[in-house]
């Protein structure tokens, strides 16, 4: 299959304004919990709680030098695992040993993956970052961007979360060299709504709702220990536990669909 490579284009508006139908209820939301990707064999562990201990899903699921990713790619509310490898996405889903369910080309080498749910229909979809620049699809499927923007820089990593709570993802990069984060409440190129220091050089951003209450927000995992912040604001970590090694990736999702 034909490696698709999305071009640089202006920013186009996406043609449905992603609007959340109703406003849900207390107690409608769960909380994000953790895992890892252990680059150099293509396992994954994830863990039911944010809580030191053993993973309660061990994945054999990837292979060295991929880039993991997580998402709810069929809408049943579950997260569940993909990996991104050589310009392609491989989106398993259910959180169990197997072949990819879709296999999806989309971008170029040296580009990373990001993934969120960017029109708040209530599926995950894939996108990509290189030197600067979002490009973001709404179905998972190869084909052009749907959504491009530019934020950050050559060396930035990205990360998405609903940063507000107004029911979709939006985009946000971490700054290895300095700590610093960068988020964007809209799908615009323009300067961070919201500017954080958090973390320091050579941390790995990760992102979630951590406490259920329908907003992402920060943490970062350094050298096998998570530190998690409950708002998007400067401070100390509000959950702290060890999961994996310094060599680990860290991802984030729903992945037992349970409170």
């Amino acid at each position: 299959m034909a490696t698709v490579t999305p071009t640089k284009t202006p920013y186009v508006t996406p043609t449905r304004t992603p609007t959340p139908t109703a406003t849900p209820p207390p107690g409608a939301f769960r909380a994000t919990t953790t895992g890892v990707f252990r680059p150099s064999n293509g396992h994954l562990y994830l863990k039911n709680k944010n809580t030191s201990g053993y993973a309660d899903t061990e994945l054999d699921y990837g292979a060295p030098g991929d880039k993991a990713i997580a998402g709810d790619w069929n809408g049943d509310g579950i997260d569940t695992v993909g990996v991104y490898r050589n310009s392609t996405f491989y989106l398993r889903n259910s959180n169990t040993n197997g072949y990819a369910d879709s296999v999806i080309p989309f971008g170029t080498t040296g580009d990373l993956p990001i993934v969120g749910d960017w029109n708040g229909d209530g599926i995950d979809t894939i996108g990509i970052y290189r030197n600067g620049t979002f490009m973001l699809r709404n179905s998972n499927t190869s084909g052009p961007p749907d959504i491009t923007l530019m934020l950050g820089s050559s060396g930035d990593l990205p990360i998405a979360g609903d940063w507000t709570g107004k029911g979709y993802d939006t985009t946000g990069v971490f700054r290895p060299t300095n700590g610093h984060l960068y988020l964007r409440n809209t799908h615009s190129s323009g300067t961070a709504d919201i500017d954080l220091s958090y973390g320091m050089s050579g941390d790995k951003p990760i992102t979630g709702d951590w406490d259920a209450n329908g907003t992402d927000t920060i943490g970062i995992a350094r050298n096998g220990t998570f530190y998690l912040r409950n708002s998007n604001t400067n401070g100390y970590a509000d959950i702290t536990f060890t999961l994996g090694t310094a060599s680990d990736d860290p991802i984030a999702g729903d992945w037992d669909g349970k409170p």
